[in-house]
């Protein structure tokens, strides 16, 4: 097995998932050492920002540091998907209250009295009544005229105008093709630094999923594909897109944009509910401890709202400005740590697996389920997942066990691929010989690494044959060590 930098170090981190968002408050080699020793599972890379060498730079950081420490860190590149910018402007732009002002498709340069809007297909798909909302809603305006090229505007709020700001019509999706050009380009970069999860933004329905799927699986390549639910097409569309995707990101920015900002809450709990009944991941994301891109500790409201979405049942949560441009990325990696601790003593596991008991659906995940009931019912220390593919770490997962999950997998992808799932501590190694030495194996990694002691119990859950994808289908207690 690698070696954890200690058996302290591997129980000190919570079971919840930390995702850390990159950026030039963490590029440099120290900064990602702190974040990984502070709590952090998967590293996310918005690729709406940023350049590729810059990217890439970032990616081999994260790599390099994860293997220093023993700890499995899975990689997060965020797609730009189909979302609407304004071009340059060139000169300073202030918009007025009740001003007019023109909107156009086009990349050209806005000025006073005319905004272009790229890429095309914005006004095509706003009516008038409509309201529109720059850089997330600083400047507003409604469509007062609809044109074969442009939309006439009143603007409802004032601002500067600024080039590259998001525009939006809540409530009226683009209609453009989920691969632009600019997404295409982040679609290949995912594939050439070979990625562990991908965000699909601004997904509209189940079918942008099986775009960017089929895009992949012409390149040989299959990453996880997490969904961000951010648009109120999502919302309406959210099972579907939720079958089709390998997890689901509550994205409360846009979210916050598309809905009512009293929708969000309960939207954040829908989402999740979802997620739990079908074994999906998910990851609440979005100013968790926002107060700490400038300040050391967070606020009161802060925390519940941390705590709360772990209550609540999410696998993740996930730090934006906070880790990319914040003052304090490895104390607000180590605040969020802190709190997602403290707020699994109260985690009612009972309410999460009875979701996914509703879900249930099989006999793997049958025996995920039953793995979950008896390591209960023994008091086990820890439960063992012994994977080729990840599914039956990641069927263990959805019933949130008590105890920790040891996943055992020969395959380094596999494990990154499962650094999203709430629980679980990845060890690498060559694949056992036979079911006694997997056992056998199992039993000296619990003791190991300070999850369990001897004379405790571990419940190990396999599928055989040794080899074989996808089935989960024995399991076996274990009373430590394991003779042999």
């Amino acid at each position: 097995m690698p070696a954890y930098t200690s058996p302290e170090f591997v129980l000190k981190r919570p079971r919840t998932r930390i995702v850390c968002t990159l950026g030039p408050a963490t590029a440099t080699d120290e900064k990602i050492d702190e974040l990984i020793h502070a709590g952090m599972s998967v590293a996310r890379l918005n690729l709406s920002h940023g350049t590729p060498d810059e990217h890439e730079a970032a990616i081999a950081r994260v790599r390099s540091a994860s293997a220093r420490a023993g700890v499995t860190v899975g990689i997060l590149a965020d797609l730009p998907g189909p979302k609407h910018r304004l071009g340059a402007a060139p000169s300073a732009i202030t918009l007025e209250s009740g001003q007019r002002f023109i909107l156009r498709d086009g990349g050209d340069d806005s000025t006073p009295d005319v905004g272009y809007v790229h890429p095309p297909g914005f006004i095509s798909s706003v009516p008038v009544d409509a309201s529109i909302l720059i850089a997330d809603g600083a400047i507003r305006m409604t469509v007062i005229e609809v044109r074969p090229d442009e939309l006439e505007c009143e603007v409802n709020v004032g601002g500067p105008l600024e080039a590259q700001k998001a525009v939006s019509a809540p409530g009226h999706a683009s209609r453009i093709s989920y691969l632009t050009d600019e997404t295409t380009a982040a679609l290949a970069m995912a594939v050439s630094q070979q990625v562990d999860f991908v965000g699909i933004s601004y997904i509209r329905s189940a079918t942008d999923v099986r775009l960017v799927r089929y895009f992949f699986q012409e390149r040989d390549f299959s990453p996880q594909l997490i969904a961000k639910i951010e648009l109120a097409e999502s919302m309406d569309n959210l099972d579907a897109i939720i079958d089709a995707a390998d997890g689901v990101m509550v994205a409360r920015g846009d979210l916050g944009v598309e809905l009512p900002l009293a929708l969000v809450p309960g939207s954040q709990k829908k989402i999740i509910s979802r997620a739990n009944r079908v074994g999906k991941v998910v990851i609440t994301a979005t100013q968790m401890l926002e107060s700490m891109i400038n300040a050391p500790t967070p606020t009161r409201a802060e925390v519940t709202d941390v705590a709360n979405a772990i209550l609540d049942g999410t696998d993740a949560v996930m730090l934006s400005a906070e880790t990319s441009i914040g003052k304090y990325p490895g104390e607000a990696t180590a605040m969020m740590a802190e709190v997602a601790i403290e707020a699994e003593k109260i985690l009612n596991h009972d309410e999460i697996a009875g979701r996914r008991r509703h879900g249930l659906q099989g006999v793997d995940s049958a025996i995920a389920d039953a793995a979950v009931a008896t390591a209960n019912r023994v008091d086990a220390a820890v439960l063992l997942a012994f994977t080729e593919s990840g599914s039956t770490a990641a069927r263990v997962a959805g019933f949130r066990p008590g105890v920790p999950i040891i996943v055992v997998t020969h395959d380094s992808a596999v494990g990154r691929a499962l650094a999203l799932r709430w629980g679980v501590v990845v060890i690498t190694t060559p694949r056992p010989d036979s079911i006694d030495e997997m056992f056998r194996l199992g039993s000296r990694i619990a003791l190991d690494t300070g999850l369990a002691k001897e004379n405790e119990r571990a419940v190990a859950v396999i599928g055989v044959p040794i080899g074989v994808h996808g089935s989960t289908n024995l399991l076996r207690v274990i009373d430590l060590p394991e003779p042999g």
